[in-house]
């Protein structure tokens, strides 16, 4: 990285870097896309830098890191140098770290709109929670064509605003939430139990479902977000209506109540997890019952239904649990509106909304 510089000081500096690296290994300069990581907390900067080295290796690009802090300087500096491959490797990317100080937080939609390359896809990724009353992400989407979240890093309540957010897009981006693409491998062990024509009749004597999920650390929501998003998705598989949820609450479990349908989320604390993972679905349909459980191995699902009249033996299966870059490089891999997310956000958000903490009053001073 190159000492401090003023905006616009950016693009020369990066164009000498780049004739440099001509001069030293031929490489040509090719990018796909502007990655923009907006880092919500100065201590998650290292952990974001890394993945971006990572997924830049996949997807060359112009990468624009934000950080900000509460300096009373008012100014935006910047860093710049060149993405590799390798340690000595050819360059994959340009990579432009921005330092907001103050006030001049308000000034970075506009700055990454003059940085990000044109007639190139931009990619905006929100490292971290989304604090509440805070507008900049709300600010940023204007420039974006994909907008990525982890939402197990936020609180049950943001579920409705990342919802909101999906339905403001007006196909003008698309959300990708790397909990979802987490949550794929369970989904395809639920949607397996239902392959056959009998196990499909038991969908019609569900119950009750069982959600047991490892929290985050202090973490007070009757559900995690991962949890949420699951049960999101089976209620609209379902047919179940969101609006008619009533909700009781104990001491470290909750259930939810839709139409003949009765939800139980439990916390089951389980260390080396993700945060909000999920440990435990168990389908109670009657007669039948179908459950997936982590074993001692977290990577390991035992995956069991016991349907009368078609014996099935447990089967043990290994899900690698993926990186955080790995599953941001899969969101860059597609682009493009996810409709079964947004659907199962929506439902999910609403469920939820009764019993996800409510925001304190504003800060004073605080303006959209």
């Amino acid at each position: 990285m190159t000492t401090k510089l003023a905006l616009d000081s950016i693009e020369p500096a990066i164009a000498q870097l780049w004739e440099e690296e001509a001069r030293r290994s031929g490489a040509p300069r090719i990018e796909f896309m502007t990655l923009v990581a907006l880092v919500s907390d100065i201590a998650l900067l290292g952990r974001a830098n890394k993945v971006i080295e990572e997924v830049v290796r996949l997807h060359p690009s112009r990468t624009i890191v934000a950080t900000w802090s509460d300096r009373l300087d008012e100014t935006i500096t910047a860093e710049v140098g060149l993405h590799r491959v390798g340690k000595d490797g050819a360059a994959c990317g340009d990579a432009i770290v921005l330092d907001a100080a103050g006030v001049s937080r308000d000034w970075l939609p506009d700055s990454v709109d003059r940085l990000a390359l044109a007639d190139l896809p931009v990619c905006l990724w929100w490292v971290g929670d989304l604090p509440d009353f805070d507008h900049l992400l709300d600010r940023m989407l204007s420039c974006a064509d994909l907008v990525v979240v982890n939402s197990e890093e936020m609180d049950l309540r943001d579920l409705r605003r990342l919802s909101e957010i999906v339905g403001r897009a007006r196909d003008r981006y698309a959300l990708s939430d790397l909990t979802w693409v987490r949550l794929r491998p369970i989904q395809e062990l639920v949607a397996r139990f239902f392959d056959d024509e009998s196990s499909r009749d038991r969908l019609r004597s569900l119950r009750r479902v069982e959600i047991e999920f490892s929290p985050r650390e202090r973490d007070v929501d009757v559900a995690s977000t991962q949890a949420g998003l699951f049960f999101g998705w089976m209620a609209n598989a379902l047919g179940l209506r969101p609006e008619s949820v009533r909700w009781v609450k104990g001491d470290g479990w909750a259930e939810a109540t839709l139409e003949h349908v009765v939800a139980r989320f439990a916390r089951r604390p389980r260390p080396g997890l993700p945060a909000g993972a999920i440990v435990r679905i168990a389908l109670d349909c009657g007669d039948a019952m179908f459950e997936i459980e982590r074993q001692d191995d977290p990577c390991v699902f035992r995956w069991s239904r016991r349907v009368p009249g078609t014996p099935m033996p447990p089967q043990s299966l290994r899900i690698v649990d993926q990186s955080e870059s790995a599953l941001l490089a899969q969101s860059l891999d597609v682009p493009r509106r996810d409709l079964l997310l947004e659907v199962s956000l929506q439902i999910g958000s609403r469920i939820v909304q009764p019993v996800a903490p409510r925001l304190s009053a504003p800060p004073s001073g605080t303006t959209p």
